[in-house]
């Protein structure tokens, strides 16, 4: 694609992120001079971060185990966002989660707010960077569209992002720590339940003893500092917690893909089963050659974001990572025919995935997730294939 220049790469970063700093002030400066702390749209500003900060100032000045109390919850936003709004939140994470937001609330809002954002930026483009360790790099994943969506939702994507980009940068390197960084990543089970499959496929003992431990103390010290009734009220809010994530139809999963279709839940919930079976499949296969670690790192974070039942539009900022992986790859060895122009689809598949989504019911993120997959599994299989003949010819 000749047209996609250096230039062009240097300048059409620079106007997406020129247009994101104007959209995010249109929507949010009501919020942030008003009496409340409402956008334009309604929502607060920092949208799901106001949930992470009254969880955390429930936890701090009463039971912890509150944050599963609806009622409880709402008047805490309520108290955030100041004043009465149509804005409710569910708390649906692991206690240790909370346990990591628990210092969230000791600042004022909108202090808070932009700490957790910076500093999981900075984390996310410093791994995105390592992986693709050029200057273009930074600008491409601070103007990819997924990255704006989490920011403007104040979520943990690039949180998410950050420990498992980290991790798989330091398998070789450092393997318990890069395991340790996997272990923090339980906070959402959903995307870490495959890593383990991965490191015993590729026989990375350490890294998996790594993750075991990390994963052990994280939900030890939440015992330990938040007590053990908030880990019952979450086992026994799983239920409710599956209710409310399976009503949400607008998901990039293949779960909502194939019930917004008009699939019914069961053929639905089969649908996404054996996508998730075929997944951990693939990426046994893949993590058991010899190739190197990018090829089957793209396999394992594109699996996870196919296995996963619950895909929400902020989750895309972890789609940054096999953009980059992919992206590197066919930078520095060369394009695979078809590659190039659906890594810029799926760049730009956050601008309207979910739009179509809503326009037609028509969702495109497992579409092109399983695209993006496809071509990773031909990285694996040529490079397996020239790794077989050059072990051949020096035998």
């Amino acid at each position: 694609m000749n047209w996609l220049n250096d230039e062009r790469i240097k300048l059409y970063p620079r106007c997406f992120i020129g247009l994101y700093v104007v959209i995010y002030l249109y929507l949010a400066l009501p919020g942030l001079i008003g009496p409340e702390r409402l956008d334009r749209l309604g929502n607060p500003v920092g949208m799901d971060f106001s949930g992470f900060y009254a969880a955390s100032s429930l936890a701090s000045t009463q039971n912890p185990a509150a944050v599963f109390n609806l009622e409880r919850m709402q008047e805490a936003i309520d108290r955030v966002i100041g004043g009465k709004s149509d804005f409710s939140w569910y708390w649906i994470y692991p206690p240790n989660y909370l346990l990591a937001l628990l210092p969230a609330s000791y600042l004022p809002y909108f202090a808070s707010l932009a700490l957790w954002l910076s500093l999981t930026l900075c984390g996310y483009l410093l791994v995105i960077g390592k992986i693709a360790p050029h200057p273009s790099s930074y600008w491409l994943a601070l103007a990819f569209p997924g990255t704006f969506a989490n920011f403007y939702q104040g979520q943990n994507g690039f949180l998410s992002a950050m420990l498992l980009g980290a991790g798989l940068l330091l398998l070789e390197r450092a393997p318990f720590i890069g395991g340790l960084l996997f272990g923090l990543l339980c906070y959402k089970p959903q995307l870490a339940m495959l890593i383990p499959v991965a490191l015993l496929a590729g026989r990375y003992w350490r890294a998996l003893g790594g993750m075991i431990a990390g994963t052990l103390a994280f939900v030890l010290l939440s015992f330990l500092v938040l007590g053990t009734d908030i880990w019952l009220e979450f086992w026994h809010s799983l239920p409710f917690a599956r209710q409310v994530l399976e009503m949400q139809m607008w998901m990039g999963s293949t779960l909502s893909a194939a019930k917004l279709a008009g699939a019914p839940p069961l053929i639905a919930r089969i649908l996404q089963g054996l996508v998730m079976l075929a997944s951990l499949a693939i990426i046994v296969w893949a993590w058991s050659k010899q190739v190197a670690l990018p090829v089957r790192s793209s396999v394992l974070v594109l699996g996870l974001l196919l296995s996963t039942p619950y895909f929400f539009p902020h989750e895309l900022a972890l789609l940054a990572l096999p953009l980059a992986l992919m992206g590197w790859e066919g930078y520095t060895k060369g394009w695979l025919p078809g590659e190039q122009p659906l890594l810029i689809l799926a760049w730009l598949l956050p601008l309207f995935a979910f739009g179509i989504a809503k326009l037609i019911h028509l969702q495109l993120v497992p579409i092109v997730l399983a695209g993006l997959l496809f071509f990773a599994i031909k990285r694996v299989k040529q490079e397996a294939t020239r790794a077989g003949a050059e072990s051949r010819l020096s035998s």
